[in-house]
């Protein structure tokens, strides 16, 4: 079945590694094959990856994009799952769909499950910064 994309203005997206971008108006593309496709908004830099979770969504990332170098990304992904389980028990959950999901190279819904963790550290950290806050 073709996946249909529209593309706002200057929304960039990534199609099998490659970075495109739409330099014109409105944009409608239809992928009639089998491709891995992220949106300018699901997309995180290197850089943005400076947590737990988001070191896991950023090596979900790449596995699913850049499937040449698996393994590493694959032993890296392990990695950061267990230290964030770690870290934080109470997204244990999280992490083992996460990790099902990797096991049975689904990894698209790996990195989906992944959202859900950024979500859960998020909520973490509030809790920690109100905790801070209030005890100054």
């Amino acid at each position: 079945m073709p996946l249909k994309i529209t593309l706002a203005p200057e929304e960039k997206i990534i199609v099998n590694g490659a970075v495109l971008a739409n330099a014109g108006g409105p944009a409608t593309l239809t992928v009639l094959n089998q491709a891995h496709i992220l949106r300018g908004k699901d997309i995180m830099t290197e850089a943005e990856a400076n947590t737990p979770a988001t070191r896991v969504y950023y090596v979900l990332q790449c596995l699913y994009l850049f499937p040449d170098r698996a393994a590493d990304y694959r032993r890296a992904a392990e990695s950061f799952l267990a230290d964030y389980a770690a870290a934080a028990p109470s997204g244990a959950a999280i992490v083992a769909t996460i990790s099902r999901h990797l096991a049975g190279d689904n990894t698209y819904q790996a990195l989906r499950g992944a959202r859900k963790l950024l979500a859960h550290e998020k909520e973490v950290l509030s809790h920690v910064s109100d905790t801070a806050s209030s005890g100054l």
